[in-house]
């Protein structure tokens, strides 16, 4: 008998191994503006006019070595696409192309930003075919992300599940309809990092992106950074939180967007500032293993799930719920182990074993 619960979950391996060109990488030593000068290109150079978005502005570095990864920003509600535009100048400067853009209505929606997120995209394509162009065959076109602030970072989730092949999603403050939020709504698989203030009181955390964190499958790298006594604008600047929200934004984008394996030890700990910093990182962190045969019942559980193991030796598993949060560990040796659910409230929750993720639900 295999996997009662046949909603097993297989999560890549990701064995990483830090070289010495990793030891000068931390949160402290990432400088704003980074090494790098960087230059701008507007639609009156001859760059695309999408047709799904107004106006756009790009950043890109000037004395690095491409091709470049790229970022595209839009605003939030009756916000100008210069709200966002700080993250262009600081991006730029470390090595990653940034186009911000405006939208068609200052009121347009969550999933009218999304479609001009990946309009953007597009022109960003584009561009880099575009021979009068200063970054000709300098974009890489197989490292694109898309990002906001308010209804823009709700566009950027959406424009993640019309579009898989994205690298990274930065949702600054998000806001979506709440009557829309669910986890088929938000279901897709593209890294997605999570700004919050804990004093937002536009997109109440609660109500938004803690909701956006628990509705995104726990398959998926995600994060909330929430900034102590943060507004609903903290994060348009990349200074906020004495530097932090740049920087945390930066590594995340290394990662997942460049992927330089460096950043991410940086992702694991809680970032200065922070009044709540939740991820599900360490399932993505995990040396593969030879086959567990693990098989679990009854599924859902009242109080007692019963787990029997084949593997020789005695390993170690976590209990967690959708938020991320660890609330049961320990180990379990070969034969039958008998688990005591009963305190846990009713509900989704997940069982990590080594490379493995495997979901149950409490009674």
């Amino acid at each position: 008998m295999r996997n009662y619960l046949h909603s097993l979950l297989f999560i890549t391996s990701c064995n990483f191994v830090f070289s010495q060109n990793c030891d000068s990488v931390s949160l402290d030593n990432i400088s704003n503006p980074g090494p790098y000068n960087y230059e701008v290109i507007l639609e009156s150079d001859g760059m695309r006019d999408g047709p799904n978005y107004y106006g756009a502005t790009l950043y890109y570095p000037t004395n690095a070595d491409g091709p470049f990864a790229s970022l595209v920003l839009v605003p939030g509600y009756v916000s100008p696409e210069y709200t966002v535009s700080l993250w262009g100048p600081f991006l730029a400067s470390h090595g990653i192309i940034v186009m911000t853009i405006g939208t068609n209505s200052l009121t347009d929606l969550p999933q009218d930003r999304a479609v001009a997120l990946l309009d953007a995209v597009q022109t960003l394509q584009e561009e880099n075919n575009r021979e009068n162009s200063p970054v000709y065959q300098n974009i890489d076109l197989d490292k694109f992300a898309v990002g906001g602030h308010s209804m823009g970072g709700g566009g950027a989730q959406i424009a993640a599940t019309l579009n898989n092949n994205l690298k990274s999603v930065i949702s600054l403050t998000p806001w979506i309809e709440p009557w829309l939020i669910s986890s088929d709504y938000l279901n897709h698989s593209v890294p997605l990092l999570i700004i919050s203030g804990e004093n937002d009181s536009t997109a109440n955390p609660e109500e938004h992106a803690n909701l956006h964190y628990q509705y995104t499958p726990m398959s998926t790298p995600k994060a909330i950074y929430e900034v102590q006594n943060g507004s609903h604008s903290v994060g348009n600047y990349p200074t906020s939180a004495n530097n932090y929200m740049g920087k945390i934004v930066l590594a995340w984008l290394s990662n997942f967007l460049i992927e330089d394996e460096c950043y991410y030890p940086l992702l694991l700990e809680t970032p200065e500032f922070a009044s709540q910093y939740i991820n599900n990182l360490d399932s993505f962190n995990l040396i593969q293993q030879n086959f567990i045969d693990i098989s679990f019942y009854p599924n859902p559980v009242v109080d007692i799930l019963t787990i029997k193991s084949d593997y020789a030796f005695s390993i170690r598993y976590k209990v967690i719920n959708t938020l991320g949060q660890q609330l049961l560990d320990g180990h379990i040796a070969r034969g039958i182990y008998e688990m005591d659910l009963s305190d846990l409230k009713s509900g989704l929750y997940y069982i990590i074993i080594k490379e493995n993720i495997y979901k149950f639900l409490k009674n």
